[in-house]
């Protein structure tokens, strides 16, 4: 049997998609890009921490980023559909080594200021935001129409599995020589990226949109979305997840660490990598199985345990609790995560995939911008209170999102619509 009919043949492997050459190159460099952004990302927060020790300017820190992320996303997807999704993939982590490489030797240097660092973390965040649309953009041109849930299920794997490792060395690399120091060592990440890219052979296909203006471009993947009911059902419940519950996440984790739960960055990092534990195990749970059955149920069981997961999280303050609650958010996250892009990969044309994955992943802009509201509204009633009341509403919304959104029950039926003409 060839290596092709052993990936689309009846008995296909658990694998398979790492059968295809340039999806083995694309994942391995997604390994590199998510474990450089976990190290910046804790980085980042110990740094405008020590700055400030200030709830609400962690939150601006997480307004810098989402704002980066929606500036620059859309415009991201609409380039990865006019073209070269390669080309653009390495410039985007060339871009991405320069700043950061600029911002650790500032912080090193003791020349970094509050502002000149938000400004460098937006732009970093911004140009960050656009490599993972790219990224998944590219997957259905490296692999066959059947093996994209299992390709999505390990990109996921490398992007979220990350935090399950990262976290650690991240901790320790700042408690010894600070959060530039973690930076600095964060560049390693992009060069080693950048080598593993330059070693893909697809060179992409030209693609109609190239010849409309950019602006129309976004327009166009905006107004698909609209008109879709599966499509914006998906976006509407990671929405509710981003805003509610993992904002928190991304912003107010490091006080709520070291004044909650008393713990060093170091300390902390160790509960992360719990957190990246249940990403790896949802992950490649999904990954293994011959394909991903009832990714409509699986993406609205993964959205319920969300939120009660991470408000178990907020109520407790023994270690072993905050540890099993981490470990099924992260899993509940990343399960509802893969289910999700899948659906969009296998419901959207490649012609507007690239937009539409950009508009996909703006959950995680509004889950950054969000925190800049959360930390406001810490700063008045105290942390604890903000942690519970946002993780209960996160909840409430969810199942009622669940409830009352007919398109999310009938997501399963979209999905094999549109998979079945191909098999």
């Amino acid at each position: 049997m060839t290596k092709s009919e052993g990936v689309t043949g009846r008995h296909r492997l658990p694998l398979r998609a790492l059968a295809h050459r340039d999806f083995r190159v694309l994942w391995l460099g997604m390994v590199f890009a998510s474990g450089t952004i976990a190290v910046q990302y804790y980085a980042q927060i110990w740094l405008i921490y020590s700055l400030t020790g200030s709830a609400l300017l962690l939150g601006v820190l997480g307004l810098a980023r989402g704002a980066g992320m929606l500036l620059f996303a859309m415009f991201g997807g609409a380039l990865a559909d006019r073209m070269d999704r390669r080309s653009l993939l390495i410039t985007v982590e060339v871009a991405t080594l320069t700043v950061s490489a600029v911002l650790a030797a500032l912080t090193i240097g003791g020349w970094i200021e509050l502002w000149l660092a938000f400004l460098l973390i937006f732009v970093a965040s911004g140009v960050q935001s656009i490599e993972i649309p790219v990224r998944h953009a590219l997957i259905p041109d490296l692999v066959q129409r059947e093996d994209i849930p299992n390709a999505v299920a390990l990109t996921t794997a490398a992007q979220m599995g990350s935090f399950a490792f990262f976290p650690v060395i991240a901790g320790f690399v700042i408690d010894a020589i600070e959060p530039g120091g973690a930076y600095a060592v964060s560049t390693v990440g992009n060069v080693i990226g950048i080598g593993v890219l330059l070693t893909l052979s697809y060179r992409g296909r030209p693609r109609e949109a190239r010849q409309e203006p950019l602006l129309r471009n976004v327009r166009e993947g905006l107004t698909y979305a609209r008109k879709d009911p599966a499509i914006s059902s998906v976006i509407v419940i990671m929405f509710a997840m981003g805003g509610l519950g993992f904002a928190i996440y991304t912003s107010l984790i490091g006080k709520w660490a070291s004044e909650e739960l008393a713990l060093t960055p170091g300390e902390y990092g160790i509960l992360a990598c719990v957190w990246g534990v249940g990403t790896l195990i949802a992950a490649y749970s999904l990954a293994f199985m011959s394909d991903l059955p009832h990714k409509g149920k699986v993406l609205m069981i993964g959205a319920l345990a969300f939120g009660p997961s991470l408000l178990l999280f907020s109520l407790t303050r023994s270690l072993p609790v905050a540890g099993f609650a981490y470990l099924i958010n992260g899993a509940a996250w990343t399960a509802a995560g893969i289910c999700a892009t899948s659906i969009v990969q296998v419901i959207v044309p490649n012609e507007v995939r690239g937009r539409v994955m950009s508009l996909f992943s703006l959950h995680f802009a509004f889950a950054q911008m969000n925190g800049a509201t959360l930390g406001a509204v810490a700063a008045v009633v105290g942390l604890e209170t903000l942690m519970v009341g946002t993780t209960s509403l996160c909840t409430i919304v969810v199942v009622i999102l669940v409830l009352a959104v007919p398109n999310l029950r009938q997501l399963d039926r979209r999905v094999e619509a549109a998979v079945s003409p191909a098999t």
